[in-house]
């Protein structure tokens, strides 16, 4: 099994990252366009897996229109698996925290936090459904979900953490700080599934 170290001195080791970055890091700050990011990451996902090449495609190769529909579709699966869930997580933390005239202290934000933990881990088993046949029925089938994440969480929960850190601590780079965490979870995520990654 490969680790988070392995699969991050591989992407960044890799030459040209930087400037595919900043510009899905830049299109990510602006709504609208940020859909343009997303689908990059998504067919950066679908290109990984089929091929199990590490690399970032160039911008230039793009079909914009075809970003734009992949960029849909990904941010179909953010709202359901990481937005949804996190909202839920902020709702329920805040009653509890009301209702017990807050004397739980940061204790009544443990649904907030849960839902910060395993959402993401959601969303990767999704995605990675959704890749195997590109049809969005999988991403619904919640129960082999479940199931994956049950079964998976361990090697995930690192990543996930650094995740939040690093999008936290970079708050004001919110754009460029989720699509380059985006970029190595889902790398991540695939490297744990290929069987000849070294």
């Amino acid at each position: 099994m490969p680790s988070l170290e392995a699969v991050c001195a591989r992407l960044f080791g890799r030459p040209g990252w930087i400037p595919k970055v900043l510009l899905g890091g830049g299109l990510s700050f602006i709504p609208g366009l940020n859909l343009f990011a997303l689908g990059y990451l998504l067919i950066y996902g679908r290109r990984l897996r089929r091929s199990q090449q590490l690399d970032l495609p160039e911008w230039s190769e793009m079909n914009w229109p075809e970003l734009f529909v992949c960029g849909l579709r990904l941010f179909a699966m953010l709202v359901l698996f990481v937005g949804i869930p996190m909202v839920a997580g902020w709702i329920i933390s805040l009653l509890l925290y009301f209702l017990t005239f807050g004397l739980l202290g940061v204790v009544a934000y443990l649904p907030l936090a849960v839902a910060g933990f395993f959402s993401p881990m959601f969303f990767l088993s999704a995605f990675m459904a959704y890749l195997k046949h590109e049809e969005f029925r999988d991403v619904f089938r919640l129960r082999i979900l479940a199931q994956q994440v049950i079964g998976g969480w361990k090697p995930l929960a690192l990543p996930v953490i650094a995740f939040w850190g690093i999008f936290l601590l970079a708050l004001p780079l919110y754009g460029l700080s989720f699509f380059v965490g985006s970029w190595i979870l889902i790398a991540y995520s695939c490297a744990l599934r290929m069987k000849n990654f070294s």
